[in-house]
């Protein structure tokens, strides 16, 4: 368990291209959520839901961030975690991450002495910031960007100043699979058999 991580679970999204919410999707007999935050609690001894509607979220019996600065998607939900939190790294996750695990995340948590950011990158060239650890000292520049409108991580990782460690799978011990996201019930299908009807 690392000591100075808080773990923020995104749960803030529209799941508009799902069609309902995907945080409360049944994979393995419990809700993809839950999965993420009995994982979460391995890992850390802080963990936070991001959520502007928390009463979907109420079951995990967990502190509840909502955004400051509402609308403005993921980012928010970082800021949000980062301004509560006392500890000195924030490990952002989606909640809708079915392979998420223990190692891949630890690795990710691992490579972040002398970084800012930690943002593992699959073999496609794509970047996951939403399965990422980013430092509290990042906070002033994430209030800045987010008071000036502009909320695109890809933005906010090429900002100047802020020190980015990308993570390839051969680097970071993770495979493209271990930060599959659920977008779309073709997604969902793909899973199959793995997601409960």
């Amino acid at each position: 368990m690392y000591s100075d991580v808080c773990v923020v679970i995104l749960a803030g999204g529209r799941s508009s291209r799902m069609g309902f919410d995907k945080a409360l999707l049944r994979i393995g007999g419990k809700p993809l959520i839950q999965s993420l935050a009995d994982l979460a609690a391995q890992l850390a001894g802080e963990v936070l839901i991001s959520t502007n509607d928390p009463t979907h979220y109420l079951f995990l019996n967990l502190p509840i961030v909502e955004d400051t600065y509402k609308g403005q998607g993921p980012l928010a939900g970082l800021h949000a975690g980062m301004a509560r939190t006392k500890k000195s790294l924030v490990l952002l996750l989606g909640c809708d991450l079915p392979n998420a695990s223990r190692m891949p995340l630890g690795r990710i948590v691992d490579g972040a002495p002398g970084f800012d950011a930690v943002v593992p990158r699959t073999s496609d060239g794509r970047l996951h910031p939403h399965c990422a650890v980013y430092r509290r000292t990042c906070l002033d520049l994430l209030r800045e960007q987010l008071e000036a409108g502009r909320n695109k991580a890809a933005e906010f990782l090429s900002r100047p100043g802020l020190h980015v460690r990308v993570l390839d799978p051969e680097e970071g011990g993770f495979s493209d699979s271990d930060l599959v996201n659920l977008n779309t019930p073709e997604d969902l299908k793909m899973l199959a058999p793995a997601g409960d009807p």
